[in-house]
């Protein structure tokens, strides 16, 4: 071939074609579609928006002879520094003594001689941010018959200090401002009494007075950039709690700070003070101009469900709190509103009754809201829960709520999940959603999947009615989750590539979709690679004999395995006489095994017997398990019916009927050759598979007609730069516009508190633009388009 000829060739295998027909409107998104779903979790709020900087500033908590989280003490001889002997005293979690009825407790500080000062000190959420000519505020609830010093500062330098005089056998409120004369992000709080006596602190509360509405205002400001057409709030599980005593509610989380009731452990594990509260939830709604959706308890938890006699009180939770949000100030919450000073309602629009609830119990819990609601709100707009039971039957909604976490190659493959949906059928909020396996801290591989699934989400804005990335929020310090949109530290914070994501569909939404097609080429099939291993669903089961060949050589055997041959087991497995066992019949144990390892485009033999032991299912072969996803043969899944491929725990291709006894030994093969894969069960093929490539270059384009402007947003997730040629036709355009480009260099790139703007938008001019004209969309990037019409 010649040098020409290749040339050409290479050329067209990157060529792809965008014909947008702008006098073709096909649907109308919701101006609110693009939210944000915060949940109580990773510290997104208490040590993180909320702006309180004392960490469980209404000592909730702690043991016997052990002190609340977040507060410790000492004792130190007076005027050495250094630690005093003999019986000086000590802090005490006192339950008989409490700053009112919603105060579990207060901690009180005995002195019993001039010997010794008591130290009791608060480092807030892993240290007190201090920023140099910054305000705050100091408050204190005391009760004694000693006085109490009090200083701000770090360990080697002081920029407040304050003596407050014996507050007397009531409670006595104190509170003080102060500047900070230097920078630094480990600043204390230290209390130290100052004579001997003793002393009761209720509450205590230090907040800079430079917030946003009382949020930490660049965390606020990172959220607001986003321009939030809803927003979900507090949770997600949060919502539910692992048992019903510690699911949120929300009325404890009215009127003053230091009289709501807090909690010693949420749903999380941490403190929460209630200082972010549905007053103040529903208040950043309306500072956003964001659409406000409370999700509400249905009587169930993660363990647990709350008997249909006793569903009256939640229920009247949920009616109270669309009082609260949107009745008139004549009403009983709604006068409450008012009291808190909002008297005009917040005007509260969506529900979603339950969060990830399903099944049978679900269904009837549904029903009852739904109609109570509806009968009494019927403007609200009622979300379901599709979550392990299929949709509820008991009831009308509006919305119903889907939920995605996976690797980078199921969003893309998912470009076009929508397109396919019954217009007939329920529309769709996609509550969560996040690239959550390969998204190393949050990088530009999982943002360039997310982005090409919204495409499609936008594309189908008559199905799908809402979306919102899930979570928003991580203190590193306490990573709960991973990946989240926004990292923060004490004084730090950057947003992922995924966050960027967020931002940039969210600040170019079109009011109208046309017309519009891509012709590119589909990239490489999704290749199958990482540690092969073992899983049960509900379900025991004992393998042995495991064999795995690479390109006809074995790589592997579990002749002489060990039980720490297991790689990050997950569940009831042990290992004798060659016999790997797994005995817990919960969903999803599994066990990797060490060393049997897959690369791409290997060819690879897996064999190995197996028998079921008890419970609902079969047993599952990971043929592949790593960063970039599973793939796997699930024999007698779904209830024992079936036997299917699954990449990333869905299904692909078609499946075939099939379930396993009880009490056999099975043989099972898997073969993969390239994009093949076969399954042997007992030396019979059962299934064979054929993966096609996944596209790696998708569009979508809309019409902004308030600045009239064609928006065309394009995802190109292949290595190499894309030459397009764009079919731009129906209206006349001006010939410049803008190209909005957030792109990098590898898949693996990832923002830092050190390069906060590694991947972060570009913005260019876009000139000679024509009804047909070229453009080069770089590799791994997200391009948006927007061109003025004449």
């Amino acid at each position: 071939m010649s040098l020409t000829l290749m040339l050409a060739s290479l050329l067209l295998s990157v060529d792809a074609q965008v014909t947008v027909h702008m006098d073709r409107p096909t649907v109308r998104p919701n101006s609110s579609m693009y939210g944000i779903f915060f949940e109580e979790i990773n510290q997104a709020g208490e040590g993180g928006v909320y702006a309180e900087l004392l960490r469980n500033r209404g000592m909730e908590g702690g043991e016997p002879g052990k002190l609340p989280v977040g507060w410790n003490w000492a004792v130190y001889a007076s005027g050495s520094g250094g630690r005093a002997t003999g019986k000086s005293g000590g802090v005490f979690v006192d339950r008989e003594v409490r700053l009112n009825a919603s105060r579990s407790q207060s901690l009180r500080i005995d002195q019993n001689s001039d010997s010794g000062n008591i130290i009791l000190q608060n480092q807030g959420f892993w240290g007190i941010p201090l920023i140099r000519g910054a305000s705050y505020k100091l408050t204190l609830w005391m009760k004694g018959d000693t006085g109490l010093s009090a200083k701000v500062g770090t360990e080697s330098s002081t920029v407040y200090t304050n003596t407050f005089d014996a507050p007397g056998d009531d409670w006595k409120r104190f509170e003080a401002t102060f500047r900070s004369s230097e920078t630094s992000p480990k600043g204390n709080l230290t209390l130290s009494t100052t004579k001997p006596g003793k002393l009761w602190i209720g509450y205590a509360s230090l907040i800079p007075l430079d917030t946003r509405g009382g949020l930490r205002k660049d965390l606020a400001q990172h959220i607001g950039a986003i321009k939030p057409g809803f927003v979900r709030f507090p949770g997600g599980c949060f919502v539910e709690g692992d048992m019903l005593p510690i699911a949120w509610n929300w009325k404890d989380t009215l009127g003053p700070v230091e009289a709501r009731k807090g909690m010693a452990r949420s749903q999380w594990g941490y403190p929460i003070s209630n200082g972010l509260g549905f007053h103040e939830y529903l208040q950043w709604c309306e500072d956003m101009k964001a659409e406000p959706m409370f999700v509400v308890n249905v009587g169930m938890s993660h363990g647990e469900v709350a008997p249909m006699a006793k569903m009256d009180r939640y229920l009247q939770d949920a009616l109270d709190a669309i009082e609260y949000a949107n009745g008139p100030v004549t009403s009983k919450w709604g006068a409450l509103r008012a009291s808190n000073g909002h008297p005009t309602p917040f005007n509260l629009k969506y529900i979603e009754i339950g969060n990830e609830n399903g099944g049978p119990a679900y269904n009837e819990r549904f029903g009852l809201f739904s109609k109570a609601i509806h009968a009494k709100y019927p403007e609200i707009v009622r979300i379901a829960d599709l979550w392990g039971g299929g949709l509820p039957t008991s009831a009308p909604y509006e919305l119903i709520d889907e939920h995605y976490y996976s690797t980078p190659s199921w969003f893309w493959s998912n470009a076009k999940r929508y397109d396919s949906y019954s217009r007939s059928g329920p529309k769709i909020y996609v509550g969560e959603y996040a690239v959550t396996n390969g998204s190393g801290r949050g990088n530009l591989a999982a943002a360039l999947g997310e982005a090409a699934f919204m495409t499609g989400m936008e594309r189908n804005a008559d199905v799908v009615r809402l979306a919102s990335y899930a979570p928003l929020l991580e203190n590193v310090n306490n990573r709960q989750w991973n990946p989240n949109a926004i990292p923060f530290d004490s004084q730090r914070s950057y947003g992922t590539p995924s966050y960027w994501v967020q931002q940039l569909f969210g600040s170019n939404l079109p009011s109208q979709i046309v017309q519009h097609k891509v012709t590119a080429p589909v990239g490489e099939a999704p290749a199958v690679q990482g540690l092969a291993g073992l899983v049960t669903w509900r379900t025991a089961a004992e393998f042995r004999d495991v064999e795995l060949k690479v390109d006809g050589q074995t790589i592997y055997t579990s002749a002489g395995i060990r039980q720490e041959d297991l790689q990050s087991p997950m569940g009831k497995w042990s290992v004798a006489d060659g016999v790997i066992s797994q005995t817990g019949l919960e969903e999803n144990r599994r066990a990797l095994l060490r060393e049997a390892s897959v690369r791409p485009n290997q060819s690879v033999s897996l064999s190995l017997k197996a028998k079921k032991l008890s419970g609902a299912e079969g047993f599952i072969i990971l043929l592949g398990s790593g960063e970039r996803g599973t793939f796997q043969w699930n024999l007698g899944g779904w209830n024992n019916t079936v036997h299917a491929f699954q990449r990333d725990d869905e299904r692909v291709g078609k499946g075939v009927s099939g379930s396993i006894e009880t009490g056999r030994w099975y043989d099972i093969r898997l073969e993969r050759d390239g994009a093949r894969t076969r399954g042997y069960l007992d030396g019979k093929l059962v299934e064979e598979l054929v993966e096609e490539g996944r596209p790696d270059f998708v569009a979508v384009a809309g019409i902004d007609t308030a600045r009239k402007e064609l928006i065309v947003k394009v995802v190109n997730g292949a290595s190499t730069a894309r030459m397009a040629t764009l079919n731009l036709t129906g209206r006349k355009l001006s010939t410049e516009g803008t190209v909005t480009i957030l792109s990098g260099t590898s898949l693996s790139e990832e923002n830092s508190f050190e390069a906060p703007k590694r991947i972060a938008p570009k913005v260019s001019k876009l000139s000679k633009v024509s009804d047909r004209m070229s453009h080069r969309f770089p590799a791994l990037s997200l391009s948006i388009l927007r061109i003025p019409l004449r």
